[in-house]
């Protein structure tokens, strides 16, 4: 059996193959078929069609209402105030935490309303991904401060615990009680039956 892979002896160039076998000229048209030769003999050159669509925007973006343009930036910057003031609350002392809580909740709905009005051409490529950062950052700080709320009584005795403690091991001791107190309160809150 010959190797198909072999180029054809000198002075034979392929012929037209029996029935069943390979080699030979494919017909024309078919790929490996019969190629147009230049003057010399050498293969004409191939030109490339260009594609149906061009791959990038070739018109230039469209231009951005200043009007929407300041308030696209208003809001962002009052979303921006909004989640730096809610970063800052979470450092108070428990009662003045809820603060924090509110001011993540309405970053969320001005944050909500700010990539409604940034998501237009133009104004969508450079405010959105900073919008979406926050958006995630705001639900995550609501859902820590929630949480820290819903052990309200556990937290309230651990901070006046740690403002009495004046020594290493009075710290220790209110850790300690935080987390006995803590395990206790996350039991009840799964096991609620048994309270």
């Amino acid at each position: 059996m010959d190797n198909p892979y072999a180029p054809p002896p000198k002075g034979e160039r392929g012929g037209p193959a029996a029935k069943g076998e390979r080699g030979g000229h494919a017909p024309k048209g078919e790929r490996g078929g019969h190629t147009p030769k230049g003057e010399r003999g050498e293969p004409a050159p191939k030109t490339r069609r260009p594609p149906h669509r061009p791959l990038r925007r070739t018109e230039p973006p469209p231009a951005v209402d200043p009007d929407a343009l300041r308030a696209a930036s208003r809001l962002v910057r009052f979303f921006l105030l909004l989640i730096l003031a809610a970063l800052l609350t979470t450092s108070l002392p428990l009662p003045w935490q809820v603060g924090s809580l509110v001011f993540a909740v309405v970053a969320i709905g001005v944050g909500l309303r700010a990539l409604r009005v940034v998501w237009q051409p133009g104004l969508r490529e450079q405010l959105a991904p900073l919008l979406l950062f926050g958006l995630v950052f705001a639900v995550l700080m609501t859902i820590s401060t929630s949480a820290r709320l819903a052990l309200w009584p556990v937290e309230m005795q651990h901070q006046e615990c740690l403002s009495r403690a004046l020594t290493i091991g009075a710290h220790e001791r209110c850790e300690v009680q935080y987390q006995d107190a803590l395990t206790a309160r996350l039991e009840d809150l799964r096991n609620p039956q048994n309270g």
